[in-house]
């Protein structure tokens, strides 16, 4: 029998390593600027909870934007760190003392974001109590040279930390002060945020755990929900100013009273909440009800996004996702809502990129039972576009429109052939809508409905004839046809938002041996 002799373990983290947490974590660079007030919100937190050196509403987290300096620094009263413990935390790569139950980030990577872009990263920071405060400069031009495929295998990831970062203490007066301040300073291929006050307003407007404005009507009535799921609307106060000059402007949510859509303007006429099993313990939603049906324009508010400690986790995607997974037709009704999923904290976990949760058990939960509350909401968005569909409204704009192209078309002698072939195909399906429309409507509606079918009738008519006695055979062949053709697209798309997969695939079958798709 051979002898075992153990040999010594020396793992080699390179630069590569230090390359996917810092670039490849943070691809969308402005999400740098989210990590920040993320842990400035955290430091904060614990000031108010744990420390007690902060009341209720005492945390407040500045930001200053140099456009021409190229310069962005992001400042929070929480704790800071003291000087036995600053240096070492702030160079802690991929680990760190928070509790991810408890705080918003964990992982103890969000402080190399600023890597992405700027040249400079300088956190400068506080304890209460003590007489000196911390300086660690972060060399990000450097590290981000050290880490391109040319010179990656080269250097371990200590070795670059250690190269490119300085550290010292220097003294300060203000013995009660406490803060971390983060400066972000040149600037290289920066985010829109960096380059522009009112792109950075609006992006920490939609991700930050700010509050809502006073123009918002649902306010109060959504902080009384939270109080009773026990999930609540955290906010921090963060105020903005640009430059050196100004002062700085609190920043709040993008919601407000009034919207635009497709439509036109529409007033927030309240909200509907929703909740999961158990009396929303595990998350709760408002949903923004109004009169009228469509997307909204604004894509600030547009769309439903959830939240964990009131901090946006991706865009719109999450939910849009699984409007998608119900119906692909579906995917369009995620921009018909306006509305926030607030989610416990201590259920799931937002993955590193804070762009979706890490796949578990609690995840899945909530998950399915989102897909529920999408499905009704799909459900009524679809009726609800339906009916504006067949309204009388509609068939009036629907006329008004073909009149218009039968003017255009008769002034130039109806030379242009497929205009007026086109024009024909449209007219029938609005004579399909016409007819859909008539059969529930009261005998006012109805007589409305007949005028405008009568109408329309007599437009296709003169159409067709002046088409040429040749081309009408031809023409209403493609019209019949292309007529054919929508009105199976549009009982298709119907059929998809109520069968079951495995219905709609045997319907998809029988009209296919028909000819029908």
């Amino acid at each position: 029998m051979s002898n075992v002799t153990n040999q010594p373990v020396s793992p080699f983290l390179g630069a590569f390593v230090l390359e996917t947490l810092t670039i490849g974590m943070y691809g969308e660079s402005r999400n740098a600027i989210r990590e920040y007030i993320q842990n400035a919100f955290d430091s904060i937190r614990r000031a108010t909870q744990d420390k007690k050196i902060l009341g209720p509403d005492e945390g407040l987290i500045k930001i200053t934007l140099s456009v021409d300096e190229g310069s962005l620094i992001i400042r929070d009263n929480g704790v800071g760190l003291g000087v036995r413990n600053a240096t070492a935390t702030l160079t802690r790569v991929g680990a760190s003392g928070k509790n991810y139950k408890q705080d918003a980030g964990f992982r103890g990577i969000g402080r190399l974001a600023g890597i992405v872009f700027s040249n400079t990263i300088t956190f400068v920071t506080k304890a209460k109590g003590e007489h000196e405060q911390t300086t660690v400069v972060f060399n990000g031009r450097a590290m981000r040279e050290a880490m391109t495929p040319q010179r990656g295998s080269s250097q371990s990831a200590e070795d670059i930390i250690k190269t490119n970062v300085t550290a010292f203490t220097s003294p300060s007066d203000d013995i009660d002060g406490h803060f971390l301040e983060v400066r972000l300073q040149g600037f290289e291929e920066p985010p829109r945020e960096c380059i522009s006050a009112l792109e950075l307003r609006s992006f920490v407007s939609q991700v930050a755990p700010v509050p809502y404005s006073n123009a918002f009507p649902l306010s109060e009535e959504l902080h009384k929900v939270a109080q009773e799921t026990g999930i609540a609307i955290e906010k921090v106060a963060i105020s903005l100013k640009e430059s050196s000059g100004g002062d700085f402007v609190p920043i709040t949510k993008p919601y407000g009273a009034k919207y635009q859509l497709k439509g036109g303007e529409v007033e927030l006429k309240g909200c509907e909440i929703k909740k999961s099993r158990g009396n929303g313990k595990r998350w709760w939603a408002w949903i923004g009800s109004n009169d009228l049906s469509g997307a909204y324009l604004d894509p600030l508010v547009g769309g439903l996004r959830v939240r964990v400690r009131n901090i946006q986790i991706d865009g719109t995607e999450i939910v849009r996702n699984i409007f998608r997974s119900h119906a692909a037709s579906y995917v369009r009704f995620q921009d018909y809502f306006i509305g926030e999923i607030f989610v416990e904290p201590s259920l799931l976990v937002p993955n590193a990129r804070r762009d979706g949760f890490e796949e578990n058990a609690s995840w899945t939960d909530v998950r399915n039972e989102l897909a529920k509350l999408v499905r009704e909401l799909g459900g009524k968005a679809y009726r609800t576009s339906n009916k504006g569909m067949y309204s009388v409204g509609a068939q009036t704009k629907n006329r008004d429109k073909a009149r218009k192209a039968f003017v255009a078309l008769k002034k130039n002698g109806f030379a242009d052939r497929q205009k007026s072939i086109q024009l024909s195909t449209e007219i029938t399906k609005y004579q399909q809508r016409i007819a859909k429309s008539s059969q529930d409507a009261d005998l006012t509606t109805l007589t409305e409905l007949q005028a405008i079918g009568s109408e329309l009738g007599d437009i296709k008519r003169e159409v067709n004839e002046n088409i040429g006695t040749a081309d009408a055979a031809v023409d209403r062949e493609e019209v019949e046809v292309e007529t054919r053709e929508q009105l199976t697209k549009e009982v298709m798309n119907a059929l998809e938002d109520e069968l079951s997969p495995q219905c709609l695939s045997e319907v998809r079958t029988i009209l296919t041996g028909r000819g029908l798709l």
